[in-house]
């Protein structure tokens, strides 16, 4: 019996660890950015309020057209799905990119893409069809690290360039909620990866 509980507090630490560490790294991965050009820019949706992007996704939607303008890629991927109107994530994000200097020509929605790993499926796809080689990821910080992860193991070669500062990442108990789900979110896209990695 007590060789049982010391072996259940060792994989119980074990499993802190493991939590406390992929936190850590999901937190400052958060910060990393990299200067690299690639041939598009893939944009990730999130919370549309009506017609309006919420001020988290609205932050994300001004850095891509700010890296757009600056010439890092010619071309924006916006992936978002439905929103229980008639736009699409992928449709407010598109009208705020133009007021932001980017021009419709640039733009390619994808409104299928739903989920984190369904919008990588869908831009490698994209690329693959338009001989694209190179991708520039924008999300939240706290997004950043599953995105990458993901993207690698679907082979895109990826380069990551989040916001400098969002409404989520300057609110403490907001980045922490939001790490925690994304640690969740990781695990379970990782499983999901591994039982069926096509």
């Amino acid at each position: 019996m007590k060789r049982f509980l010391w072996t259940l507090v060792i994989l119980v630490c074990a499993a802190g660890a493991v939590l406390a560490l992929t936190y850590a790294g999901i937190d400052l991965y958060g910060h990393k950015q990299q200067t690299e050009q690639a041939d598009v820019i893939c944009l990730f949706g999130a919370a549309v309020w009506g017609d309006s992007p919420s001020p988290e996704l609205e932050a994300r939607i001004v850095w891509a057209a700010e890296l757009y303008r600056e010439g890092r890629a010619p071309l924006l991927f916006l992936s978002g799905g439905p929103t229980g109107s008639d736009l699409s994530e992928s449709d407010v994000m598109g009208a705020v990119a133009t007021r932001h200097g980017v021009p419709r020509s640039a733009l390619i929605f994808d409104t299928a893409g739903t989920t984190t790993s369904r919008t990588l499926a869908n831009l490698k796809r994209y690329m693959q069809g338009n001989g694209l080689t190179s991708c520039l990821m924008v999300s939240s910080p706290f997004h950043m690290a599953r995105i990458m992860i993901l993207a690698g193991l679907n082979g895109l070669r990826a380069f990551t360039d989040p916001p400098t500062t969002t409404p989520v990442s300057l609110s403490t108990a907001q980045r922490v909620r939001a790490t925690a789900r994304e640690e969740l979110a990781l695990f379970k896209d990782l499983m999901v990866f591994v039982v069926s990695p096509d």
